[in-house]
């Protein structure tokens, strides 16, 4: 339950307490306002305390069903459990201040300490990202993580002859990381509205399930602005090459990322990442090293 006595000591700038009633209010009054909120079970009286650059736009997730439904379905929300379980009726909706939207978080900490609301899953402010994933979710960033079927030796091999491998072909960097958006070459960090870093997924695919986010909206996000939802998210392409290097350290070629060498290589992809990290030979014959290993002599020679 929540703490009565610190609870008593808030006062809400304003409460809501027949939602559905009350909902065109709510957006009107709320509309381009920054502030903290918090939604009350009557049943339980457990809460749950957020933030929002904008209360109406946030709010509108919080009165779509089907929107909830499908978080749901992906991750835990006890937030929006409860709502589908309760319904709008069951629950008060307080804005406990408006504040400036460069003092949100700051507030909303305010708040989740004074209040311990025990909807909140996380007890850090200004992230939504402490939800554990569901089987489901977890099922899908395995596969997103995994590589699509191997293309046969045969067909790589014939386009590897028309391809010169050792040299690196530049392509501008935005271009680049458009063309990467659907690899594993794309690492995504996301910031709150005022800079603070939150958290840091290693492709696009982990950040869409974990977001609760459709692969078009992230590509949404990186053509139109990075910012969305009040968050903040920045892209970062990342080197997928290895260098392979026979047992007289001879450069051999160069290849576009770890599939690839792994078919060509025949040799198993937890293998090869293996030999990377240790800098080992393998089989006596091939020395294997991506763009960050240590030893990589491309980039000893290079600098």
């Amino acid at each position: 339950m929540n703490n009565n006595k610190n609870s008593m000591k808030v006062r809400p700038v304003i409460s809501y307490s027949d939602i559905e009633m009350n909902k065109d209010n709510i957006y009107k009054e709320n509309k381009k306002r920054s502030g903290i909120y918090r939604w009350i079970n009557k049943i339980n009286n457990k809460s749950y305390i957020g933030s929002a650059v904008n209360l109406s736009k946030r709010l509108t997730t919080y009165f779509s069903l089907n929107a909830l439904k499908r978080v749901v379905n992906k991750e835990s929300s006890m937030i929006y459990s409860a709502i589908i379980k309760y319904g709008y009726s069951k629950f008060t909706l307080e804005i406990l201040e408006y504040c400036d939207r460069d003092h949100i978080i700051n507030r909303e900490q305010y708040y989740i300490d004074l209040l311990s609301p025990e909807y909140n899953i996380l007890r850090i402010a200004g992230s939504r990202f402490g939800h554990k994933l569901t089987f489901e979710a977890k099922k899908a960033i395995s596969i997103a993580s995994r590589s699509r079927e191997y293309l046969s030796k045969a067909k790589l091999e014939s386009k590897l002859k028309v391809e010169d491998n050792s040299v690196f072909k530049v392509i501008k960097s935005r271009t680049k990381l458009k063309l990467s958006l659907r690899s594993q070459g794309v690492s995504v960090k996301v910031f709150d509205s005022s800079g603070n870093f939150i958290n840091k997924f290693p492709n696009i695919k982990s950040a869409a399930v974990y977001l609760g986010l459709t692969y078009t909206t992230i590509s949404r996000v990186f053509d139109r602005g990075s910012s969305y939802d009040d968050y903040i998210y920045k892209f970062e392409l990342k080197d997928l090459r290895i260098w392979i290097y026979d047992n007289n350290n001879k450069l051999i070629q160069n290849l576009n990322n770890a599939k690839t060498t792994s078919v060509l290589y025949n040799i198993p992809r937890s293998t090869l990442s293996a030999y990377i990290k240790s800098g080992k030979l393998y089989k006596k014959k091939f020395y294997f090293y991506s763009a960050d290993s240590i030893n990589n002599p491309y980039f000893n020679n290079k600098y």
